[in-house]
């Protein structure tokens, strides 16, 4: 059987949610830089894999894949059934769905989503909107910890893995989470992470990118 290929750009935090889990359970991956500004993903051949030309994308020997927290929820499934991250539980499983559901729905949504004209270049400041809606969002996610210490419970799972990189970028660009104290014991708690410093170095240049980019509104 060949190897599972990911299909990633290196500072997309989605992609680095899979690597963190990658990293965890120590699969066998072959990793593949799309570069989108290119049209990358575009091209007949990825859209072959996924006709929503995103990323990351896995090919696991044929079976294609999109949107991160599937192919989160799909590896742990598909090669480790029953692992802790997402265990085959009913009821833990659906806190964790929750989570997950709540991330793609309105944290990355309310976050990095609405910092994305500055990435295309639209603008060059945060806006007190944009402000607004990340620390509304930041506050809405804490409200996850107030019984446990990690997002879906108190041992960490995927859902962990899928926020980190978000939380990371932002810390790297100019977000104090002190404001947010239950999210910074959360941000500490992730240390124990296989990936953790990796991650670490890739949102520091996520955040120098975004610092570049930046004319005014810096601080989040």
């Amino acid at each position: 059987m060949m190897p599972i290929t990911l299909y990633y750009a290196p500072m997309s935090p989605p992609a680095r949610a899979v690597i963190l889990l990658i990293k965890e359970l120590e699969l066998n991956v072959e990793l593949k830089v799309v570069d989108v500004r290119a049209g990358e993903t575009r091209t007949e051949e990825f859209l072959r894999m996924n006709p929503e030309h995103t990323i990351p994308t896995v090919d696991d020997n044929g079976f294609y894949l999109g949107e991160s927290r599937a192919i989160l929820t799909y590896l742990v499934d598909r090669y480790h059934p029953g692992h802790e991250l997402y265990p085959n539980i009913p009821k833990e499983k659906a806190l964790i769905n929750r989570v997950l559901h709540h991330d793609l729905c309105e944290f990355y949504t309310n976050t990095l989503g609405v910092l994305a004209p500055i990435s295309r270049g639209l603008t060059t400041a945060v806006s007190e909107e944009m402000k607004t809606s990340i620390a509304n969002a930041l506050s809405n996610l804490e409200l996850f910890l107030v019984r446990n210490d990690w997002f879906a419970g108190e041992k960490v799972t995927v859902a962990d893995l899928s926020i980190l990189p978000t939380i990371a970028s932002m810390v790297h660009s100019g977000l104090d989470l002190s404001q947010f104290p239950r999210l910074g014991t959360w941000y500490d708690n992730c240390k124990v992470l296989k990936g953790y410093q990796d991650e670490q170095t890739i949102a520091r240049q996520f955040g120098d990118l975004f610092r570049s980019m930046v004319t005014e509104g810096l601080h989040l």
